[in-house]
């Protein structure tokens, strides 16, 4: 399958009862780095998102949708896959804070993990979630999600007696790792 063979002619992923999936357009750069920063507020990598939307928008092993409401097109967040012809793509979500813990996430992801089962022909996806995210945790075993088990981003040669002190200062980097059959 070919990536433009995931969207249909308007460039729709997938539509559901409330909200529609389609392609990412260049007009939704602002959003996108409202997310960065809202998601990262101290990092300097901050600065990094208009090179990493110029990433998004041409990477053709990256699956990228805009969410936005039926009717009114107002704009909600990104859906995405990464790695989509691997044999194991993650998946990830980004809503606008104005648009976190209203049922969004839930309503989309079980039907989006659908379409994209349906089109790539996986047998499971993974999604990493920041040990922190207790919210983002308990929706992930709402949909299906399987937790197995925490991962981190330390060095392999890191000190176990360092740990804990890592995860206190940079909690960015310990999460858990879900899978969705």
């Amino acid at each position: 399958m070919k990536f433009d063979d995931l969207f249909d002619a308007n460039g729709i992923f997938l539509k559901t009862p409330n909200y529609i999936l389609r392609r990412i357009a260049a007009e939704e750069k602002p959003y996108y780095e409202e997310l960065a920063r809202a998601e990262h507020p101290d990092c300097p990598r901050t600065s990094d998102a208009p090179l990493i939307w110029d990433e998004l928008m041409s990477e053709d092993d990256l699956l990228t949708c805009s969410i936005l409401t039926q009717g009114t097109g107002e704009f909600c967040g990104f859906c995405q896959l990464q790695n989509i012809f691997s044999t194991t793509p993650e998946l990830g979500i980004d809503l606008l804070p104005s648009c976190q813990h209203s049922g969004i996430a839930a309503e989309i992801l079980p039907l989006f993990l659908s379409q994209a089962k349906k089109l790539l022909q996986n047998e499971y996806f993974y999604s990493k979630i920041k040990k922190n995210n207790i919210p983002s945790q308990k929706l992930a075993e709402k949909i299906g999600g399987i937790c197995m088990g925490e991962k981190n981003l330390l060095p392999a040669d890191f000190p176990e007696t360092l740990k804990s002190i890592a995860e206190k200062e940079f909690p960015d980097f310990f999460y858990l790792e879900y899978e969705f059959h």
